[in-house]
Formats: C-alpha cells, sequence, structure tokens
C-alpha cells in the first residue's frame, strides 16, 4: 500500500497514513458527514452509534463510540484508516495506535473558521483535496449570503442530560452569533457551561435558543415552563414568547452542515421579527 507520512499535533509524532485509504473508519459523527459529502461514503467501512448524518451512515456497523471500541468488530473490518477527534475520544486514539492501528485525530474546533479547517484537513488526509476546496467554498457561500443583523443579546441550552450552555471556545457560541444571538455566556473562557438560574433571570434576554436531545421532544411552551420552574422570570423573550426549539444535532453537530444550521436559525429568528 503506498503511503505517506503526516504530522499529529495531538499525538506529537508523524503518523504513516494511506495516500488513498479504501476502508475508513470514523468514530466521530463531524468526520463521517465531511467524508459523505466529500463523495466517499463507499469507502466508510465503520462509524459511531452517533453518527446520524447524513442518514446512509446509521446503516454502517457501529464500531465504537467517544469512550470505547469494539476491537473484535474493528479487526473485522480490516479499516486501513480509523479517524478520531480529540477530547474525551483522546485516549481511544492512543489506545487505538498502540495496537497498531493507523489513526489520525482532527481536533475540535472552536470556531466556524475552524469547522472549516476541520473539514480541508478530513479532505487533504484521505486524498480529496479538491473536493475538501469546493466543499469549503459552499459553506463560505452559504455565510456570505446571509445579510447582517445586529445580534440579540440571548441564551443557548441544550439537553446534554442536564442544561448546558456554551463560552467562547465553544464553536457554538461564533454560530449563534453568525445567526444574529450574543449568548449570554460568549465571553465566558470555557467550551460548555452549566448555567445558573441567577444568571439567566435577566430583562435583555430577547430570545432564547433551545436544542433538543435524541429521543426527547419538547415545544417553546414547556421550555418556558421549564425555566420558570428554575425561577427565571424576567426575561423579555419569556414574557414576549421568542423562544426557539431545535431539534437534536442542529448546532451540537459541528460537521459540514452546520452552516445550514446557522441558515436556519437565521430564519427563526427572522421570524420572530427582532430588529
Amino acid at each position: 500500500m503506498d503511503t505517506f507520512k503526516a504530522y499529529s499535533d495531538v499525538l506529537g509524532a508523524f503518523v504513516e497514513l494511506p495516500r488513498e485509504p479504501q476502508r475508513i473508519v470514523s468514530l466521530a459523527p463531524a468526520i463521517t458527514e465531511t467524508l459523505y459529502m466529500l463523495g466517499l461514503g463507499d469507502r466508510v467501512v465503520g462509524v459511531s452509534p452517533f453518527c446520524f448524518k447524513p442518514p446512509e451512515a446509521r446503516e454502517k456497523p457501529k464500531v465504537g463510540s467517544y469512550m470505547r471500541v469494539n476491537y473484535k468488530l474493528l479487526e473485522q473490518l480490516h479499516p486501513d484508516l480509523v479517524l478520531t477527534t480529540t477530547g474525551a475520544q483522546l485516549g481511544v486514539t492512543r489506545e487505538l495506535a498502540e495496537k497498531g492501528y493507523r489513526v489520525y485525530p482532527f481536533p475540535l474546533p472552536t470556531t466556524l473558521p475552524g469547522v472549516m479547517d476541520m473539514v480541508l484537513n478530513i479532505a487533504r488526509i484521505v486524498g480529496a483535496s479538491e473536493e475538501g476546496y469546493r466543499l469549503v467554498g459552499d459553506m463560505l457561500g452559504k455565510l456570505a449570503s446571509l445579510p447582517p443583523r445586529e445580534p440579540q443579546t440571548g441564551y443557548y441550552e441544550i439537553d446534554l442530560g442536564g442544561p448546558v450552555s456554551v463560552g467562547r471556545f465553544s464553536y457554538i457560541t461564533h454560530a449563534l452569533l453568525h445567526a444574529g444571538v450574543r449568548n449570554l455566556y460568549h465571553e465566558e473562557p470555557q467550551a460548555y457551561i452549566q448555567p445558573q438560574p441567577s444568571e439567566l433571570d435577566r430583562e435583555e434576554v430577547e430570545v432564547i435558543v433551545y436544542e433538543t436531545s435524541y429521543g426527547k421532544k419538547t415545544t417553546p411552551e414547556k421550555v418556558a415552563e421549564m425555566l420558570r420552574e428554575r425561577g427565571v422570570e424576567k426575561p423579555r423573550a419569556l414574557r414576549e414568547g421568542r423562544i426557539i426549539v431545535l431539534p437534536p444535532d442542529t448546532l451540537a453537530h459541528y460537521g459540514p452542515s452546520i452552516v445550514d444550521a446557522v441558515e436556519k436559525l437565521r430564519t427563526e429568528l427572522d421570524k420572530l421579527g427582532l430588529p
């Protein structure tokens, strides 16, 4: 097999990789979506249980998650490349490398340009540079087509087994701002934040964006009731019913479709009649 060496900042070493991998296992949803949007879905032989985009990815064998890998299944699939991310998956990445698998991790993006950089790097690693440039060009075009909007003070929450918001080291904060929402925690020096009711109970909150998780459904009315039960009463968004409910993996997913999520949120904001 023709190979080349690429340096991994995450592993702190050069990694030998196939020039044109034919059997790829992706253990991160964003990477899986990117591979499909690069036109390489037929080369994906295994994914994680959280790879829901595109729908075709759900039919692939489930090899492992962020924290563990089914090595018996992985061995049967004979991958020539395993792609992972960092954060919680760093341990699995190092374990795969120690077991002799060709593995390449991509850092978690913290901005929208970071998402695009990830897409380009995935494309370069798998030998699809031109397709990567084209895909990122499409992403840039979609974002550029959105007219400027004065950001409104808002609050974003996602259900991750409990209320979670985002700070300045999350790409979601940048995506919200591009859509037209300046999240309450946009200057907090963290990626994810456990919000406190006293911090949310502010009159100047003009809009609330709530993202559900898989297996759970809700409505703006139920979100308002939930917040009031926590003691949140003051936001104008609550009094005037300006609550947007997003489906699972809208902003929480950082694959190429994040630009579609920004467009979707902008449309919902326009419906609320905010300036």
